[in-house]
């Protein structure tokens, strides 16, 4: 990521900061996207991607005699 802006959104937060969570928010299926906050200030975006399994087929039980 090339983003070198830090001019202050409306939000107060830098520019760079509202894409890096855009980014981190890009393509998410599943998963979550937690931001770090001290002092006010973002200090880290973490992301956890999830994979769904599709279900299993149904796979029918044994006759029981």
């Amino acid at each position: 990521m090339s983003v070198n802006q830090t001019t202050p959104t409306e939000t107060g937060l830098p520019e760079s900061t509202l894409q890096a969570i855009v980014q981190a928010l890009s393509g998410l299926r599943y998963g979550h996207v937690t931001v770090i906050v001290q002092d006010g200030k973002v200090m880290q975006i973490d992301r956890t991607d999830r994979v769904r399994l599709p279900a299993p087929e149904s796979v029918p039980e044994p006759a029981k005699h």
